[in-house]
């Protein structure tokens, strides 16, 4: 695995972004379709900006790989973004195992 993160306004410019977005990205990721950062992306968090949860950091699994549909949650809540990130990474490294990639 190759993963990296960045601020996602700047890995996609010219679209409209969450200051606090950020995108999470694997080199090596099975199945990718061309050489395009959009295809090694793998998932994202971002700060909640307001209401009940504001303040708290969403993280989703935005990929999705030809086997069984996967059992276990692909997004959710933390109180940092760090855990955000590492549960990114979490996710992406079971959901590769799950599907008997890695």
């Amino acid at each position: 695995m190759k993963i990296y993160w960045m601020k996602t306004s700047e890995a996609f410019p010219g679209d409209s972004w969450l200051e606090t977005q950020f995108t999470c990205f694997d080199e090596a990721k099975p199945d990718r379709q061309s050489d395009s950062r959009w295809h090694a992306s793998i998932g994202n968090v971002h700060q909640v900006p307001a209401g009940p949860e504001g303040g708290l950091w969403a993280w989703s699994m935005t990929t999705v790989l030809p086997s069984p549909r996967f059992p276990f949650p692909i997004s959710g809540k933390k109180s940092s973004r760090g855990d955000a990130r590492r549960r990114v990474i979490e996710c992406y490294k079971r959901m590769l195992k799950f599907d008997g990639r890695r």
